[in-house]
């Protein structure tokens, strides 16, 4: 196996790419000795080795021989980030795609990129160091984020529908019917696949991503609770309090970066 780390990927070329309608008119063939980045931040595509239209926040790895993604639905596009390496030393043994849930991210992660790239005097190498390594992260997250080795297809699919979309309401009824089961079927086939039920785990998705808007906006917490799916701003102050043993105040008092304090009777960030 050969690992990220003990590799020097060099980055040879980035660039941001918008498709026609109905998606690029071919694809691409990645050549020997390269590997291809690509991060959908707009649109849809379909997968290169399944069919299924996926949107923003897929990253595609393709090696040597392999094509691009190319076709998007016929009334739409699609634009993705390319990060192109030199990977002569040897390749990652990355999968073919991942999701990087956090759509936001995503869309200022590719923006900070490409204007570093174009920027005068930025190193190639910091800059594919920095990507590269971002790549790994969220691939690393992904991966811990879906362990399927004991989850079957059915149920891991409705996994990572929750942590693409928490804000939905995925109620147990409308996950069975999605895949042709009870309702007290799918309950227990979860529990006993995952160790949670439906409702724990989409609260653990809602959570995770409640507590990165906290930290990394400056949002009104009752705006955030209805971002994650929550209509009620007690209920969700409730859950956040039980799930992390933080307000949602206080949360955002001690992680919130750039020091930047907030105002606990208003829930309004206050810069110092």
């Amino acid at each position: 196996m050969i690992h990220g780390e003990k590799m020097k990927p060099t980055l040879l070329r980035l660039g941001y790419y918008i498709s026609p309608l109905g998606g690029a008119k071919a694809p691409s063939e990645v050549l020997p000795g390269e590997f291809l980045c690509e991060m959908v931040t707009r649109g849809r595509v379909r997968h290169p080795e399944r069919e299924e239209w996926l949107g923003p926040g897929w990253i595609y790895f393709h090696r040597p021989g392999q094509q691009t993604i190319s076709v998007s639905p016929q009334d739409e596009h699609y634009e993705c980030m390319t990060a192109l390496f030199d990977l002569r030393g040897g390749m990652p043994e990355w999968p073919r795609s991942f999701y990087w849930p956090e759509l936001r991210e995503v869309e200022n992660f590719s923006r900070e990129m490409l204007f570093a790239f174009h920027h005068e005097g930025m190193s190639l190498e910091i800059l594919g160091d920095l990507i590269w390594a971002q790549f790994r992260l969220r691939q690393a997250l992904d991966q811990a984020r879906h362990t399927h080795t004991r989850v079957p297809p059915r149920i891991a699919s409705l996994i990572e529908e929750m942590a693409r979309h928490p804000e939905h309401e995925h109620s147990v009824e409308n996950l069975a019917s999605r895949i042709g089961l009870s309702a007290s079927h799918l309950h227990a086939e979860f529990k006993a696949s995952t160790g949670k039920t439906p409702h724990q785990m989409l609260l653990q998705f809602r959570m995770s991503a409640a507590r990165h808007r906290l930290v990394t906006t400056t949002e009104p917490v009752k705006a955030i609770a209805f971002e994650v799916g929550f209509s009620n701003t007690e209920n969700f102050c409730r859950a956040f309090k039980k799930h992390t043993g933080f307000t949602a105040a206080s949360f955002r008092r001690t992680y919130m970066l750039y020091g930047s304090k907030v105002d606990s009777r208003s829930e309004i960030p206050l810069h110092s």
